[in-house]
């Protein structure tokens, strides 16, 4: 589809929100235009299709090409296609399907992850995406608090819910990858040729109606589903498709033209179940075109193998994953000249790690996103040489849709240079959070998502992110709630008082630390970290803890000093670093 569009010649050089506006001038199916919600107007593209179902049949303008590679299995966007359209006819005909009604996803990155998401939707449901790390009650957490009654699982997080759905009679599992007893848990192949081919079910669906709930962690503790409309996510993907081609557009501009029967190759190690490896990853590479190449899990051995063997010419991950790739000694073993673009999103990169991946690969584009599971992943890219000369910046708002502000504590917008809090209004935004109408009222003000990250805008509107005012420790990527952790060790009864707070660190970015106030010296840190495991997903537990017989510092107004305390640690972990360096 892309390859059939006349573009117009980027200019050699020029900032890619430039060719993009230039593109969407000159292209009619990306005009720009006006629309209203909820009394609040809105930049949107004007021809954007009323569903995500109409989006999914762009896949079959490369139909015979790659989609999937997951294992041995090689499926097409036209195999996918079929199989998620049968997969919805089945939930309709089998399960009886309403409308809106959650499906809960419930497992680890495969190939039916994605069938089974789009088959979800296009059947009318809504996706619920459980964070396949979670333990057992977490998991049913989610399940409660969604209200979902039918999963797709995999046997790992089924085990997990194994004791609730004996008891709960109305829980339905489809399994992936494992046993089914022909009743409560059918086997998810088995629809594989269910109802007629390519054929969804007729279910009216338009831009309000809700398509998915996504999980993320917020300073109150609980996770929050963030819930997306059809159009929310459809705009994302137009958006991303006019990068594509503003990419395009730009390497014939340096002499470096992209032939019409290219298609890139992406190695996938981020899940499903984050929005940063659902929308920008799965459902753009649907579009245009994208072949996806899945690990199970990430392993930088594995990474360069995949890259040589699959031709794979870019990765989009966590910073750590393309840091990792650039300072391992075992580059030199492997053929990695198909490798072209190296992203990164959900956690800040240091600059120091965008000049080790020049270094490591001359010839690779590397690039930074900066968006939220509310802006659903969209809100400012940087890519190229932009990003090399501004390693600090996260880009500039992305074009058509994306306003971005710099609010000041007291309400009033900050100027050019000053820092505040991150303000982001987009059609692309969640409407809200699931059933929770108060902490919706509270992020969202006329359109606007406060972001609860802190920074500014400079003179020619590249956004810099400088701190956040959320308790939120990001680990490679992954939100972990400060109070959500704090509240498990707090249950324990050797702990009188608890505080948890971000670590540097190299790798991951930041890791969890703790403080606990424990005079009984016969408990010890690991009997209060293997009771929390059983409660916390393995990656919020504490990786560095101290103890302390005495009461945490407070503040004049009773409260804990929460600024102080976590400025001391932090000190006294890098002086931990220090010595362990110098050995």
């Amino acid at each position: 589809m892309l390859s059939e569009l006349v573009l117009p010649p980027a200019i050699a050089g020029e900032p890619v929100d430039a060719t993009m506006l230039r593109i969407m001038d000159a292209v009619p199916m990306f005009a720009r235009g006006k629309r209203e919600r909820d009394g609040v107007s809105y930049d949107v593209f004007e021809h954007c299709p009323p569903s995500l179902r109409e989006m999914f049949m762009i896949m079959m303008t490369h139909a015979e090409k790659e989609y999937l590679i997951c294992g041995d299995d090689r499926l097409t966007f036209r195999d996918t296609l079929d199989r998620a359209a049968r997969f919805a006819q089945a939930l309709v005909g089998e399960y009886g399907l309403k409308k809106g009604q959650p499906v809960g996803l419930a497992m680890r990155n495969n190939a039916e992850w994605v069938i089974a998401y789009m088959g979800i939707i296009a059947a009318g449901g809504v996706v619920v995406a459980m964070n396949a790390w979670w333990g057992t009650e977490e998991l049913e957490w989610a399940l409660d608090d969604s209200g979902a009654r039918l999963l797709v699982v995999d046997q790992d997080r089924a085990n997990r819910l194994q004791a609730r759905h004996a008891k709960d009679k109305d829980v339905q599992f489809i399994m992936v990858r494992g046993k089914s007893d022909g009743e409560r848990i059918r086997n998810f192949g088995g629809f594989m040729d269910y109802g007629s081919p390519m054929a969804f079910p007729p279910v009216d669906l338009g831009p309000t109606d809700d398509a998915m709930i996504v999980f993320t962690s917020g300073s109150s503790g609980f996770p929050k589903g963030a819930v997306s409309t059809h159009e929310a996510i459809a705009h994302v993907l137009l958006t991303w498709m006019v990068i594509a081609m503003a990419l395009k557009s730009q390497a014939a501009a340096n002499g470096q033209p992209v032939p019409d029967d290219y298609q890139p190759v992406m190695l996938v190690a981020v899940p499903f179940f984050h929005v940063t490896g659902l929308v920008p990853v799965m459902l753009v590479s649907a579009m245009i075109g994208r072949k996806l190449v899945l690990m199970h899990k990430w392993d930088v051995k594995t990474a360069f193998e995949l890259i040589e063997r699959e031709g794979v010419t870019g990765m989009t991950g966590v910073p750590t994953m393309s840091y990792e790739l650039a300072a391992s000694p075992l580059r030199k073993d492997y053929n990695l000249s198909t490798l072209v673009d190296l992203g990164g999103g959900g956690a800040a990169r240091p600059p120091e790690h965008v000049k080790l991946i020049k270094d490591a690969f001359k010839e690779v584009r590397v690039g930074i996103g900066y968006g939220l599971t509310e802006t659903n992943s969209l809100t400012a890219m940087l890519s190229g040489d932009e990003y090399v000369a501004r390693p600090n910046s996260t880009g500039k708002p992305t074009p058509p849709t994306v306003q971005v502000k710099i609010m000041g504590a007291d309400g009033t917008e900050m100027p050019t240079g000053e820092n505040g809090e991150i303000w982001i209004k987009t059609i692309a935004n969640v409407r809200g959070y699931w059933q929770r109408p108060e902490e919706t009222a509270r992020a969202f003000t006329g359109g606007w998502f406060h972001s609860g990250d802190i920074g500014h805008l400079d003179k020619d509107g590249y956004l810099y992110i400088v701190d956040r005012l959320k308790d939120i420790i990001i680990r490679g990527g992954e939100n972990i709630s400060t109070l959500e952790v704090e509240g498990v060790l707090h249950a324990h009864p050797a702990v009188d008082d608890v505080m948890v707070f971000s670590l540097p660190d190299e790798r991951l970015g930041e890791i969890v630390g703790a403080v606990l106030v424990m005079p009984d010296e016969t408990v010890s840190v690991e009997d209060i970290k293997a009771e929390a495991a059983k409660h916390l997903a393995y990656y919020k537990l504490p990786e560095r803890v101290w103890r302390t017989a005495e009461p945490l510092p407070q503040i004049a107004s009773g409260k804990i000093d929460r600024s102080g305390i976590r400025n001391f640690y932090r000190a006294a972990y890098a002086d931990e670093m220090k010595k362990v360096g110098g050995k």
